[in-house]
C-alpha cells in the first residue's frame, strides 16, 4: 500500500461513523500525491564536491558550465533595492521574515523553494537533471544545524562552529533509496554560517552549487498570500514558498508567533487539480465561510478556487486559538492569480 492509500484509508476510517468529508479527502489525496513525486525528485539529487579552497569571502572554484534555458521556469524571488546582502552584513540574515540575503546565478541554477525563519535563511536549488542542493545560511551555527528539508539525509551529531571550516563530509543512507547525504559547511564570511547539502552517489555537483549563490544581494520572499491582521502580540515570524511543481502546484507556509514559542501556521495548497472551492462550511470568518474538522487544530478559510487556505493551531504548535486563528484568516489577502507570479505581494 502506498502512503497515498494509507492517508485515503486513514481518513474513511476517521470518518467510519459518520459523513465522509469529501473535500478534504480530495484535498489531502491530491497534496499528498503531489509531495510524494516531490519527495521523489529530492530522493533523487545529486550532490557536491569542493574543489580548490574557500576563502572567506568568496568561493575560488573557477569556470562552471552555464545553463541559459529552463523549462517550465518557476517564479523566483524578487530583488530588493537598498537591501546589503549576506556578505555585506552578515548580522542580518533570517532577521527579517520579509526578506533574504541571497540569490542565485540564474545562469547555473534556480530556486525551487525559499524561505526564511528562526534565523535561518535557505531554500532548495535546482541544478538541472534532477540534481537538487539544499542551503541554509545563519549567523548562529547551530540553527543552521537545525534547519532540515525535506528528503535529506543529515548526522547524527551536528556540526560545532569549528565544524564550518569547508570540508565535505559523507553521511551513510538511512532512506530506501540508499544513497549517502553530503554535507560541505564553511564560512563565507566571519561570522556567517552556511551549508550546502544534497543526496546523490557521489559529491560532484558541489563546484556548481557554491558557485551559482550569490551572497552580495538581497531579495524578497514573495508570495501570493499576505496576512493583514493579525492577533496581540502576534507578528509575522516566517516565510516559506514552495515552486517545484509550479504551475501546476504552489505551497506557502507563513508563520505567526507570539512570546513564549507560541505558534500559528498559515499554509495556502494550490493545484489545479483540485476543483472550485466550497462555500459551505460550519464556523464564519467574517462575512465567509470556514470549516473546522472534527479532530479540531485548524481552520480552513473556504470558498479560494482550486486552493486551500488554512490556519493550523493544534499540535504540534500551542498558544494560539481558533479566534486568533479566525482573526489571522479574516485579514488574509490572496493575489488575483495565484498563477502569475507578477500579481504576487
Amino acid at each position: 500500500m502506498t502512503d497515498l492509500d494509507e492517508r485515503i484509508t486513514s481518513t474513511l476510517r476517521e470518518h467510519a461513523e459518520g459523513a465522509v468529508d469529501s473535500h478534504r479527502l480530495l484535498r489531502d489525496s491530491v497534496a499528498r500525491g503531489r509531495r510524494r513525486r516531490l519527495r521523489r525528485r529530492v530522493v533523487t539529487a545529486t550532490a557536491l564536491a569542493l574543489v580548490g579552497v574557500l576563502g572567506v569571502a568568496t568561493v575560488q572554484l573557477g569556470e562552471v558550465p552555464s545553463r541559459s534555458a529552463w523549462t517550465a521556469a518557476p517564479p523566483v524571488p524578487p530583488p530588493v533595492v537598498g537591501v546589503p546582502g549576506a556578505l555585506a552584513d552578515p548580522t542580518l540574515v533570517g532577521t527579517d521574515p520579509n526578506l533574504l540575503h541571497f540569490g542565485v546565478d540564474p545562469a547555473r541554477a534556480r530556486l525551487l523553494t525559499w524561505r526564511t525563519g528562526g534565523g535561518v535563511e535557505g531554500g532548495r536549488l535546482d541544478l538541472g537533471g534532477d540534481r537538487i542542493v539544499a542551503v541554509d545560511l545563519s549567523t548562529d551555527a547551530a540553527a543552521v544545524e537545525r534547519s532540515v528539508h525535506e528528503g535529506m539525509t543529515y548526522p547524527d551529531t551536528p556540526a560545532t562552529a569549528a565544524g564550518f571550516d569547508g570540508r565535505v563530509q559523507r553521511v551513510p543512507s538511512t532512506g530506501p533509496g540508499g544513497q549517502p547525504g553530503w554535507l560541505l559547511r564553511w564560512q563565507p564570511v566571519p561570522g556567517l554560517y552556511a551549508r550546502v547539502h544534497t543526496v546523490a552517489d557521489d559529491d560532484g555537483g558541489l563546484r556548481e552549487a557554491v558557485a551559482a549563490l550569490r551572497l552580495d544581494e538581497a531579495r524578497r520572499c514573495a508570495t501570493p498570500l499576505r496576512l493583514t491582521t493579525l492577533p496581540p502580540d502576534a507578528s509575522l515570524a516566517g516565510c516559506e514558498v514552495s515552486v517545484i511543481g509550479f504551475p501546476d502546484a504552489l505551497d506557502v507556509l507563513l508563520t505567526v508567533a507570539r512570546p513564549g514559542d507560541q505558534r500559528l501556521d498559515v499554509w495556502l495548497e494550490y493545484h489545479r487539480e483540485v476543483p472550485s472551492g466550497r462555500t459551505e462550511g460550519n464556523r464564519t470568518i467574517g462575512d465567509r465561510a470556514g470549516y473546522v474538522p472534527p479532530q479540531g487544530g485548524e481552520l480552513e478559510l473556504l470558498g479560494v478556487d482550486k486552493a486551500s487556505v488554512t490556519a493550523r493551531f493544534g499540535w504540534p504548535n500551542r498558544g494560539f486559538t481558533e479566534a486568533d486563528a479566525a482573526v489571522v484568516l479574516g485579514g488574509a489577502r490572496l493575489a488575483d492569480d495565484l498563477s502569475r507570479p507578477s500579481t504576487w505581494n
